[in-house]
């Protein structure tokens, strides 16, 4: 995304691994059975907890090509059978925005060798991240399946400011009734998504009881320099004009 913002929406694209691995009889002849993930992760909290099994999900800063793991076993509370001899732990972990950009593929349909090369990567990764052995995560692999999320979240959101000064957070075009409000225009997120429509309708609401019932001014439409209507008006609605900024995580993370 350009320091300026952009001239249209971008979406970030993030891989995401689900696999399940073999779990193995601790050393001292325990009941208990653990993965090469969950021992290190066991290691690396004994600091702070008492046991790495309680660990959901983690954030990953030390690995460029990654950024989150989660345990779907631990975190559904879903318990190893001590009797079995087929213990088997599910994870699910997901890449960093620019891995997910250098390595992207056709969403619906990766090729094999494409499969191949970003499951290692990811894997090899995690193995780095973690300080577990190099091939101890991957020779533990039973099954796996991998995802592009092709379109995640935004990394540039639309920019709209009132004429009192204070941001808006959704779009309004008077001229056709029509409003649109989503986590693009606020803040790439769920909660974003919500205060967007939240401030829509709080303003529809308004504008209905001030003007008699009717709506009767548009906020945050782009400019069209080729109207006479923008052109005398100095190009700002009045509301308002809008255009894309890049997110705070965008500038966070440099993508």
């Amino acid at each position: 995304v350009p320091r300026w913002g952009g001239r249209e929406m971008t979406l970030n694209s993030i891989y995401s691994l689900a696999f399940a691995i073999k779990s193995k009889k601790d050393g001292g002849g325990g009941d208990d059975a653990c993965s090469p993930i969950v021992d290190a992760l066991s290691k690396l909290s004994s600091s702070y907890l008492q046991n790495g099994k309680n660990i959901y999900t983690v954030m990953i800063k030390n690995e460029p090509s990654l950024r989150l793991l989660s345990c779907n076993t631990s975190k559904h509370h879903h318990e190893q059978n001590p009797n079995s001899d087929s213990n088997i732990e599910v994870f699910t972990l997901l890449s960093s925005p620019q891995f997910g950009k250098k390595f992207k593929g056709p969403q619906e349909n990766l090729p094999p060798d494409l499969v191949e090369k970003v499951t290692v990567k990811l894997l090899r990764g995690l193995e780095r991240s973690l300080d577990i052995r190099e091939g101890s995560v991957i020779d533990s692999v039973v099954d796996l399946k991998l995802q592009l999320w092709g379109a995640g979240v935004p990394v540039n959101t639309w920019k709209t400011t009132s004429s009192d000064g204070g941001a808006d957070g959704f779009v309004y075009d008077a001229a056709h009734g029509v409003g649109a409000a989503g986590d693009w225009i606020l803040d790439p997120s769920v909660a974003g998504a919500w205060e967007s429509g939240r401030r829509l309708a709080s303003w529809m609401l308004t504008e209905n009881e001030e003007n008699g019932g009717s709506v009767v001014r548009s906020v945050g439409l782009p400019v069209d320099r080729s109207s006479p209507q923008s052109s005398s008006s100095g190009g700002e609605d009045e509301g308002g004009a809008g255009r894309f900024v890049p997110s705070l995580a965008a500038l966070g993370s440099g993508i």
